[in-house]
């Protein structure tokens, strides 16, 4: 019995949050006779921290003909083409589909992802039906099984994974969050603006600090038993941060802090324009209903 020689188990793959958000809408906006929805995840390598990123997807049209599923390939090309012009880093790694278990189409879309893909092609299988209360998601690769030579097989076999998620991510998640906790059916707020999430993160990371000196204070104290593991996590943490002195910290600080502003000045603008033209697009088309019904009644 024979393994496919890609085949890696101790790669680590991360999923963005946004892929998950773009297949549970996928599967919300399926046409009715459809039960599940398929789709190509795209991603990036990183060979030098050997692990794989799973940062965007899109759904792709299909037929069921039987057992068989005849994919939209015009469709998908085009959605590919599309992403590389905003994304060009990305690329397709596999692909998605909502169940509980793999199906009997998974062989077939293994053959065609593999035409496309650089390396073995991903398969992430989502439970967009939220059993249980819980969004259930596996990765699985395909491996070649069977005698050199001989007869071989397909059999789809589970990758650890993680969510990974960047800052922009991290808001709308901590929001999200914020929101579930709540009681009653409160209508979510509006995003707080960048400098109140900046003191809200300041706070919070001071709370962590007070927390952590605390715990400190009182094992020096005798007042409590140390623990291993807490003191080796807190030596990576502090070892990982570069040392600053005072006056450097502060000057980065405040240029970070004027970058910040002046993108918010920036967006601000923008904003504004848009919603001016918006207006004026309205009112132009408002005369032109005025000046056609007009000369209707003139008629």
């Amino acid at each position: 019995m024979a393994l496919s020689s890609n085949f890696n188990l101790r790669s680590k793959v991360l999923v963005h949050p946004l892929v998950l958000f773009q297949i549970i809408d996928a599967y919300e906006r399926r046409p009715k006779d459809a039960n599940q929805v398929i789709g190509t995840l795209l991603g990036r390598f990183n060979n030098k921290q050997g692990r794989t990123e799973i940062t965007n997807c899109f759904s792709v049209l299909y037929k069921e003909n039987g057992s068989r599923l005849e994919l939209n390939l015009g469709y998908a090309t085009d959605m590919l083409e599309l992403n590389q012009l905003s994304f060009p880093h990305e690329r397709v790694l596999g692909w998605f589909a909502t169940g509980k278990a793999v199906s009997r189409s998974a062989t077939q879309l293994h053959d065609y992802y593999a035409r496309e893909c650089s390396t073995r092609p991903l398969h992430l299988l989502v439970d967009a039906a939220l059993r249980g209360q819980r969004l259930s998601m596996r990765l699985y690769c395909g491996v070649e099984l069977g005698v050199p030579a001989g007869t071989k097989g397909l059999m789809f076999s589970m990758l650890p994974m993680e969510l990974a998620s960047g800052s922009p991510e991290s808001v709308a998640l901590h929001l999200m969050q914020k929101q579930s906790l709540q009681s009653g059916n409160k209508p979510v707020g509006p995003i707080l603006p960048e400098l109140v999430q900046v003191v809200d993160a300041t706070r919070d990371l001071q709370q962590r600090l007070d927390l952590v000196l605390r715990y400190i204070n009182d094992v020096l104290a005798r007042k409590r038993r140390p623990d291993n593991v807490v003191g080796r996590a807190l030596h990576d943490a502090l070892t990982s941060v570069p040392m600053v002195d005072s006056e450097n910290f502060q000057l980065l600080f405040n240029a970070n802090v004027r970058d910040m502003l002046m993108t918010i000045t920036l967006a601000t603008m923008i904003k504004t324009q848009l919603q001016i033209g918006e207006k004026l697009s309205g009112m132009q088309d408002q005369d032109l209903d005025a000046q056609h019904s007009k000369f209707k009644y003139c008629q």
